[in-house]
C-alpha cells in the first residue's frame, strides 16, 4: 500500500472581523486572502495514524497574512515570554517584508510563534515521529537512509554553520512524498519542543529511575537534529529556523483574528499568565493561568500515575510549605499541573489531592489538554516524555512565581536543599 495518500490543494479565502488587541473597536469585515500551504496526505509507518504536511515550509508572505490579523504578534508587540529579541528581525517593519523575501520561508521565529500561527491555520506543528518520517525519505525512496549520496548531501548541509537568510521555497526537487525541502533549505521546528536531551547530559529526563533520552549518536543526520532541538528554548529565534505546519483533517473555519484576552494585556512581558489557555482544576471549574495574579505561586508539573518523582516532588512542596511562616501562607498558591491531559481529570486530581492530604484552599490541582500542557511546559523548561504505556519520563523542576507570573526562581531535582525556594517564597510574599 502507497503511504501517500492524496494531494489536495488548499487556497483559503476567510472572511474575519479584524479585532486589534489595543483597541475596543471592531474594524468592517474584510477579505483576506490567506493562501495556506497544500497539503500532502500520509499515512505513518504504512499502517499508522493518517496525517497531512504543509509541501512547503511556512513563508514570509504567510506569517504576514497572521501578523495583520493578529498584531500582538508583529515584532514590536510581542513579549518576551514568547520570543527572544531576535523575532522577525529581518523583516522591514512590523507589517513589511522586502518582495524578495516574501516566498521565502519565515525564520526567525519561536517555538510560540510557529504554533500560534499554525492553531490560526487549524492545523499544528508536525511531530517528531511525523517530521522524520517524512525527513527521512529521498526523491526516489521513501527511506533514502541507505542513498550514500544523498546522506552525505543531508549531513554536509546539516554541518555548516549558516546563519543567512533561506532562498525561496521549492526550488529543490520534491522528496519521495511530493514534499518540498525537509533539508538543505533551514531548520524546521516541531511540536515536541519539550523532548527529551541527549543521554547522560544534567538535564536527562528521569522517572521511574529510568532515563528517557533515546538520540542515537550512529544516526549522525538524525543526531544533528536532535541535538539542535534538544538546545533549543521555546521563545529562540534564529535565521535559518522556520516551520511547516502539519494536521490531522483539514479546517475549513480558520484563519480569523484571535484577540489577546483584555485580563492578560497589562501583564509584564516576562509572565506566563500571557499563555492564554483554558484549564479546569480538581473541582472541575474553568480556570485560566491569570487567575492567579496577586499570589506568590509554587508550581510543578506532575502525572498522578507516577510512582518515583511525583510523590517525590509532592513531598518536597510540603517540606517547603511547613518553612513558610504562618503569616505569609495565605500569600502562597500550591500549583501542580498534570502532564497528562488523558488520564488526570479533575475528579482524578481531586481524589489525588485527598490521598496526598493536600489543604485545597491552598493547593490547586490543573488539568488541561495536550496544547495548554505543551506551552506551559515549555514556559517553565519542563521537558517530557510518553511512552507507549501513558506514562511519562521527564524533568523535575518546581518554580516559584511572583504575583504578576514571573519565575523568581526554580528548584532543580528531586531532594534539593529547599531552603533557596524558601528564601525566595518569603522575599515574594514580603513585597
Amino acid at each position: 500500500m502507497s503511504n501517500l495518500l492524496h494531494r489536495p490543494v488548499t487556497a483559503v479565502l476567510c472572511t474575519v472581523g479584524l479585532i486589534l488587541a489595543s483597541c475596543s473597536a471592531v474594524q468592517e469585515p474584510q477579505l483576506v486572502d490567506v493562501n495556506l500551504t497544500p497539503m500532502i496526505g500520509l499515512m505513518l509507518n504504512g499502517d499508522g495514524a493518517n496525517f497531512l504536511l504543509e509541501e512547503h515550509s511556512v513563508t514570509n508572505k504567510q506569517f504576514l497574512s497572521f501578523v495583520e490579523l493578529n498584531p500582538h504578534w508583529a515584532r514590536s508587540k510581542i513579549v518576551r515570554t514568547f520570543a527572544d529579541s531576535n523575532y522577525l528581525s529581518h523583516w522591514q517593519d512590523d507589517f513589511e517584508v522586502l518582495p524578495e523575501s516574501l516566498n521565502c520561508p519565515v525564520t526567525n521565529v519561536s517555538w510560540f510563534a510557529a504554533r500560534a500561527y499554525a492553531a490560526w491555520a487549524g492545523r499544528r506543528l508536525p511531530t517528531k515521529e511525523e517530521w522524520e518520517y517524512v525527513g527521512m525519505a529521498s526523491a526516489a525512496a521513501a527511506d533514502g537512509r541507505e542513498e550514500r549520496d544523498y546522506q552525505q548531501f543531508v549531513l554536509d548541509w546539516y554541518s555548516k554553520n549558516t546563519e543567512s537568510l533561506p532562498s525561496e521555497i521549492c526550488q529543490n526537487v520534491q522528496n519521495y512524498y511530493q514534499v518540498y525541502d525537509m533539508h538543505g533549505l533551514i531548520w524546521e521546528l516541531i511540536d515536541d519542543i519539550n523532548g527529551p536531551v541527549s543521554s547522560g547530559g544534567s538535564k536527562a529526563l528521569f522517572c521511574g529511575n529510568v532515563p528517557a533520552s533515546k538520540i542515537d549518536p550512529n544516526d549522525q543526520v538524525k543526531f544533528l537534529r536532535d541535538s539542535l532541538r534538544n538546545s533549543l528554548s521555546a521563545s529562540a529565534t534564529y535565521p535559518n529556523l522556520g516551520f511547516r505546519c502539519a494536521a490531522d483533517e483539514y479546517v475549513a473555519d480558520c484563519c480569523a483574528a484571535v484577540p489577546q484576552a483584555a485580563e492578560i494585556s497589562s501583564l509584564p512581558d516576562t509572565s506566563i499568565y500571557l499563555l492564554d489557555t483554558k484549564w479546569q482544576d480538581q473541582t472541575g471549574a474553568d480556570r485560566s493561568l491569570h487567575d492567579f495574579s496577586n499570589e506568590v505561586v509554587v508550581a510543578a508539573m506532575i502525572f498522578t500515575h507516577c510512582e518515583y518523582a511525583c510523590p517525590r516532588i509532592v513531598i518536597d512542596l510540603q517540606e517547603i510549605e511547613k518553612q513558610i511562616p504562618v503569616e505569609q501562607l495565605d500569600k502562597v498558591r500550591w500549583l501542580l499541573i498534570s502532564m497528562d491531559s488523558v488520564r488526570d481529570t479533575p475528579d482524578v486530581l481531586q481524589d489525588y489531592a485527598e490521598s496526598k492530604n493536600l489543604d485545597t484552599s491552598r493547593w490547586t490541582l490543573l488539568h488541561g489538554d495536550d496544547f495548554a500542557v505543551r506551552g506551559i511546559a515549555a514556559a517553565l523548561g519542563v521537558r517530557y516524555k510518553k511512552d507507549s504505556n501513558g506514562n511519562f519520563a521527564h524533568s523535575n523542576i518546581i518554580t516559584t512565581l511572583d504575583t504578576e507570573g514571573r519565575i523568581a526562581h526554580q528548584l532543580l531535582g528531586l531532594g534539593a536543599e529547599s531552603s533557596p525556594s524558601v528564601a525566595a517564597i518569603k522575599a515574594e510574599c514580603a513585597k
